[in-house]
This record gives C-alpha cells, sequence and structure tokens, in this order.
C-alpha cells in the first residue's frame, strides 16, 4: 500500500506507508480558539516519518495550507520564523492544503531529512474559516515543531556557564547558557538552592548547537542562592554560583563540580 506525498516545493511523489518512527513527544495538544495540532513538538535521530493531527473545534469547516518554514531562537528565547533551507533540509508532505469538517480531525503525514544534522523546521498550519461571536473573520496559525538530531549525543564539556544574574525584586535568577558545540542538545530542567532550600524547577528548552541562552528560574529565599544544577538527558552540571558575569576569557566549565 503506498501513500502520495508532496515535497515542499508540490512535487509529487510516492512513498510506502511507514510504520511508526522512534519519537519522544514532548507535548500531546495545543488547544487555541477550539483548534489544536497534536503533538505540537517531536523530537527524531536522524529521519522522521511520522505524523500530526490536526483539529477543528469549532462550528464551521475550516481551509487548510501548509508551509514548511525554517527558525531561529534568539539568545532570550524568542523565536524567529526564517526560510527553510530546502538545499540542506527535505521535508515531504502527504497534503499542502485541505478542509476539515467542524467538529472533525485530518492526519497530516510527512518524511523528513537533513543532509547535515542536526536540523530543525516548522509546520505551519494556517486555518482559516473560524468565526468570532462578533462574525469577524478569524486565521489561525498552529506551529508542527520538528527536530533531527543527530545521532551522538551533547557533551559535557561542550556546555558553559556564562552568567548567573539575581534580580531580588522580581524574585528569579538569570542563568546564560551556551552550547560550545556542534551538537543539538536538550536542557530538561534548571534549579538553584541555597543552603535551607530549592527553587521550584524551571522548564526545559532546546540548547542549539554553538549558541547562547538565558534562562530565568524563580527564587524566593531569603538569601542569595549558592548552587547552580542543570540537568540534560544523559549529564547533569553542578556548579557554585558567583552572582554577576563569568568573564568570557574563563572557561567556566573547568569550576564545575561534576557528579
Amino acid at each position: 500500500m503506498h501513500r502520495n506525498f508532496l515535497s515542499a516545493t508540490g512535487s509529487r511523489f510516492s512513498s510506502p506507508r511507514c510504520c511508526l518512527p522512534l519519537v519522544t513527544w514532548l507535548a500531546l495538544a495545543l488547544p487555541l480558539a477550539g483548534q489544536s495540532v497534536s503533538p505540537p513538538i517531536a523530537e527524531y535521530q536522524e529521519k522522521a516519518r511520522s505524523s500530526f493531527q490536526l483539529h477543528n473545534g469549532t462550528l464551521f469547516p475550516l481551509t487548510v495550507v501548509l508551509e514548511v518554514r525554517g527558525f531561529r531562537v534568539t539568545e532570550a528565547g524568542e523565536v524567529v520564523d526564517t526560510q527553510l533551507d530546502t538545499n540542506r533540509v527535505h521535508v515531504k508532505l502527504s497534503a499542502m492544503s485541505f478542509r476539515i469538517p467542524p467538529r472533525g480531525s485530518y492526519r497530516v503525514f510527512y518524511e523528513a531529512s537533513g543532509d547535515s544534522l542536526p536540523a530543525w523546521f516548522n509546520i505551519l498550519s494556517a486555518m482559516s474559516g473560524a468565526r468570532t461571536e462578533n462574525g469577524l473573520n478569524v486565521r489561525l496559525l498552529l506551529p508542527h515543531v520538528v527536530y533531527l538530531n543527530q545521532k551522538q549525543s551533547l557533551k559535557k564539556n561542550e556546555v558553559a556557564i556564562r552568567a548567573f544574574e539575581l534580580d531580588s525584586a522580581a524574585g528569579r535568577v538569570r542563568i546564560l547558557l551556551e552550547n560550545r558545540g556542534p551538537r543539538l542538545g536538550r536542557v530538561l530542567q534548571v534549579n538553584v538552592a541555597d543552603s535551607h532550600s530549592t527553587s521550584e524547577p524551571a522548564g526545559g528548552f532546546p540548547l542549539f548547537p554553538r549558541s547562547r541562552r538565558w534562562t530565568e528560574v524563580p527564587w524566593k529565599g531569603r538569601t542569595a542562592p549558592n548552587n547552580l544544577s542543570v540537568r540534560f538527558a544523559r549529564f547533569t552540571i553542578d556548579t557554585l554560583l558567583t552572582i554577576g558575569p563569568v568573564p568570557l576569557t574563563a572557561d567556566t566549565t573547568a569550576n564545575l563540580r561534576r557528579p
């Protein structure tokens, strides 16, 4: 049995029906005004052969147009839309446009690969046809974010901690992390602590190759925290905190207390 696919540029090809890949689902659904994409984020190793589902929770039929886009993330964690590098990243979809009936769903199948890894992209679903209570037409963009990970994991010695900043008034600590290597990694959890208490963990995020990323941890302790813990899938970094910038000439990983 075969399923027809479309490339991101619209050319048609035929591919055998795929079995489910080894994939880590990072979330299950993202409801938004009655429409949702499930899962909103997916991670694969090297290649992707899978699907995502769009749901129309409204009483109106929706027209959906798909577009594959690239993106980058700033140090502050803001996502910036970019064009897909089609010379390096190759994405094929089972459909580029379709309609979803009221209270209905539609599953999109796709294949993706990269000439070099890691790679990442968005499959944007532009959904139109819904209306507000005032009768205004609404157009929504729902992303399905895909990460194609390299075979080798991020290494501990490729991560450096560049700065700590305590904002007592706001009750938070800001930490600047740097990935100095060529591999994509994922921070699972960040905590700070003093001798009496430990913070609530900050949420996870991808740490892109050769890039820096600020993250914030809530801190309600009476004194400044003196310990930082950053957990990845295969290792944890623990280090004593010095509030303030860390000199960029220093190899901060040399000061880490390794578990």
